[in-house]
């Protein structure tokens, strides 16, 4: 369980994936905030992001996204919260999907199915 009630910013256009990432967390006692694109998730941030200071610790991005991908959507998410870390999830990780992520300064990189006791090892480690 961790120390303080950490944000974690969800994003998955999968709803399936999305409800059980954010079930699995908030029963370990995260805070989970959910969307299922990235304009969603942007309209989140702004709810949470006043005057440019982020209130989530670590955002869950899905790479594959209806409008513009994972990589696109950090890139976005930095202009609200440059010190934001997020971990890449993706079934796509082929061509330069992965280097994309990388290059964006994603924190770390995850390959679906998702394999939950990494995740968290991942999570512990982001957000320490």
């Amino acid at each position: 369980m961790p120390d303080k009630a950490y944000k974690i910013l969800i994003v998955d256009d999968d709803q399936d994936n999305l409800s059980n990432l954010s079930d699995i967390l908030t029963d370990l006692g995260y805070q989970t905030h959910c969307a299922g694109s990235g304009e969603a998730a942007i309209e989140k941030i702004e709810e949470l992001c006043p005057e440019a200071e982020c209130r989530y610790d670590l955002c869950l991005l899905d790479f594959k996204l209806p409008g513009m991908d994972g990589v696109e959507l950090y890139e976005k998410i930095l202009e609200y919260s440059p010190e934001l870390r997020a971990i890449m999830i993706t079934a796509h990780a082929g061509g330069d999907g992965v280097q994309r992520a990388v290059d964006a300064g994603t924190w770390n990189v995850l390959r679906k199915p998702v394999d939950i006791k990494e995740l968290l090892g991942m999570i512990s480690d982001a957000i320490a």
